[in-house]
């Protein structure tokens, strides 16, 4: 099973980061989560408009 409380270690630009593992897990979840709702919004919003 994964250690959730792992911290991982990375750098976004000059600043280094910390973070439990299952928080970055957490994190991309809701990213992706949004990505996919905003394509489907985007794509019926599409739909409804009649040129």
């Amino acid at each position: 099973m994964m250690d959730l409380n792992r911290i991982i270690k990375f750098k976004l630009g000059k600043e280094d980061w910390e973070m439990p593992l299952g928080v970055l897990l957490l994190l991309g979840a809701i990213s992706l989560l949004m990505i996919l709702g905003g394509l489907y919004l985007g794509f019926k919003f599409g739909e409804s408009v009649q040129p």
